[in-house]
């Protein structure tokens, strides 16, 4: 069944239509806030795994601007002659309308993305003034009526957006803010999205000391995206596009500790975390982070938390119950 090409609200077939997307499906299809149909946005959070290619077209809104924050998993989109793929670590976006764009979701992995649909009035409400600076393929979806002009455009995440996810799935406010705090986000991410780059004449020193945060905020999400399989240095040079050495030495520098410290304190708060839930036992949260040793795990987890794990649920640790008051 087919969504209508205008913001207007469903039918009561329509809300079980997209549901019947996600039947079957191993994981989460959550609504955060919005709707395309009733407000001309909505923003969604994906969390699943198929045993089989998925068409993932099935759940777009047609007559809709589209954007996909990749967070992992692969899969492929196609709106003419070219399918492009889509990695982690990327932003997807995309104009839809029947039967287009093309998209499937691998097999094998878990797929984690937020997305945003948005109409042609919500954007013109807040961008009309701005068209000068917007790319130009979303002032052609805002001009359009009917079927809107195909647009597919696949980019790097920018780094700034790489923990947008933990803070949409637990927005930091009342209950009751949450709707004008989700506009909030929606437009910025919208900003960070939409428009043409500025391009200022920016000093060799600058640009330098600029692409160093920005390899450093990529290799922390790398890292605590999978904590327990990460990618060896070398891998992650690859992606951020320098040297071993350098790298290890401008993550020292900004983040303040070496990689592989990192990796371990990251590990650590995992586990804790799991623990402090009771989600799991001691062995388990071992496992859960990569730790294959379970006496490399106590004397790790003691040196950072000052207990041993299995009793960090039930001991008062000096200082925890600060930090969280705080938090």
């Amino acid at each position: 069944m087919l969504w209508p090409d205008h913001p207007s609200p469903p039918s009561s077939g329509q809300i079980p239509a997209e549901q019947a997307v996600w039947e079957g499906v191993n994981g989460v299809w959550k609504p955060l806030d919005g709707s395309f149909f009733g407000g001309g946005v909505s923003i969604e959070w994906h969390d699943f795994r198929v045993d089989a290619d998925m068409d993932w077209a099935r759940s777009f809104h047609p007559g809709c601007l589209e954007i996909c924050l990749n967070f992992s998993g692969s899969g492929a989109l196609q709106d003419g002659a070219a399918e492009q793929r889509i990695e982690a670590g990327q932003v997807a976006i995309y104009t839809t309308h029947p039967g287009r764009p093309k998209a499937r979701r691998a097999a094998g992995s878990w797929h984690r993305f937020l997305t945003l649909e948005m109409g042609r009035e919500f954007l013109r409400t807040h961008f009309d003034g701005s068209r000068d600076r917007l790319k130009e393929p979303v002032c052609r979806f805002m001009d359009s009526n009917g079927e809107p002009p195909a647009w597919l455009e696949i980019v790097p995440l920018p780094p700034s957006l790489l923990g947008t996810r933990m803070e949409l799935l637990q927005p930091p406010v009342p209950e009751s803010a949450r709707p004008m705090w989700y506009r909030a986000k929606v437009l910025e991410i919208l900003a960070q999205t939409l428009f043409v780059a500025d391009n200022p004449t920016e000093l060799f020193c600058q640009r330098h000391q600029r692409q160093n945060r920005e390899r450093v905020d990529r290799v922390c999400y790398l890292i605590e995206r999978d904590l327990e399989n990460p990618p060896s240095l070398e891998m992650l040079a690859q992606e951020v596009g320098c040297s071993p050495f350098h790298l290890s030495r401008v993550f020292a520098e900004q983040a303040g500790m070496s990689i592989p410290k990192y990796l371990r304190t990251k590990r650590i708060e995992r586990a804790a975390e799991l623990l402090q839930a009771g989600k799991a036992n001691v062995t388990e949260a071992a496992m859960s982070v990569g730790y294959s040793s379970l006496s490399a795990f106590n004397k790790a987890f003691v040196e950072q938390m000052g207990c041993c794990p299995g009793l960090y649920p039930v001991v008062k640790i000096q200082g925890r119950k600060g930090r969280a008051s705080k938090a």
